[in-house]
């Protein structure tokens, strides 16, 4: 399937706003076998990104009669294709980051995913089987979670990964009461938010994220070579801080009325250096 809308297989579960994201799987078996994974612990949504090779014969097989989930799966061109309409976004890696990102542990992952998939679509990212992920895929993140392996031997096989992360997220669920709703009562409670109360979708947070640089660098705040280690400071402040829909038009805004001043000063600049010239 391609494109960015999942139908559901299990029919409205509490946790079916949570999305597999798989970016660039090389091997097809893995894919089968990661939709073996999710389908052991009633997960349903598998996103691809750009796989080598899917479908395929090899993903059938090691799916082992998940079949459903690959039929379902997406398959999309680029991770913030993926992730567009996602409130929340976490990336498993097991690489540590030059610039360190929001770090929580796996029961609070799964936690995190439930509570917020109950009432909009959210992402659990995994990344390639020899490099994971690249540090402009995490800047999509809300936040990295690693799990407490072996620190001389830490990189898991990823359907081993998403079985272990699918397992947290299904025993967090069943631990809680209070979040075994009624099934029927999560889509009204998206609908009743409003733009001040919904937390940004990640299309409109790396929106916000591209105009916030664009107008760092027409204000002459930083070059435009060294940006990226400033933004990923401003991305990881607005991350953790969860903004919503209304704050992002808030920000834009702002951003806008700058953009605006500035090339009123530039042009004002212009005139008086066309002035003195024409005075010399």
């Amino acid at each position: 399937m391609n494109g960015t809308e999942n139908s559901n297989i299990y029919s409205g579960l509490a946790w079916a706003n949570i999305r597999i994201v798989l970016v660039e799987t090389s091997h097809p078996g893995n894919i089968g076998a990661v939709a073996r994974a999710m389908k052991n612990m009633l997960l349903e949504s598998l996103y691809l990104v750009r796989p080598k090779q899917f479908p395929d014969g090899q993903a059938m097989a090691r799916s082992s009669g998940a079949i459903d989930v690959l039929n379902n799966a997406v398959v999309c061109g680029s991770l913030a294709e993926a992730i567009a309409d996602c409130q929340l976004v976490i990336a498993a890696s097991a690489r540590r980051r030059s610039i360190p990102w929001p770090m929580i542990s796996a029961p609070e992952a799964a936690l995190k995913l439930i509570q917020r998939g109950q009432v909009a679509p959210v992402a659990l990212v995994f990344g390639r089987e020899d490099r994971g992920l690249n540090n402009e895929e995490l800047d999509h993140c809300h936040f990295m979670v690693q799990l407490p392996a072996n620190p001389e031997f830490s990189s898991l096989n990823i359907a081993a990964a998403v079985q272990v992360f699918s397992y947290e997220i299904r025993k967090t669920f069943l631990a809680d009461k209070s979040l075994q709703v009624n099934n029927d009562s999560a889509p009204d409670v998206a609908n009743d938010l409003n733009d001040a109360d919904r937390p940004a979708s990640s299309n409109n947070l790396m929106n916000l994220f591209t105009h916030l640089e664009k107008t760092l660098i027409q204000v002459n705040f930083m070059p435009a070579h060294r940006t990226r280690t400033l933004m990923r400071k401003l991305m990881r402040f607005f991350y953790k801080s969860q903004i919503t829909e209304e704050e992002v038009s808030i920000f834009r805004g702002i951003l806008s009325e700058l953009d605006r001043l500035s090339f009123i000063n530039k042009d004002l600049e212009e005139q008086m250096q066309k002035s003195i010239t024409e005075d010399e």
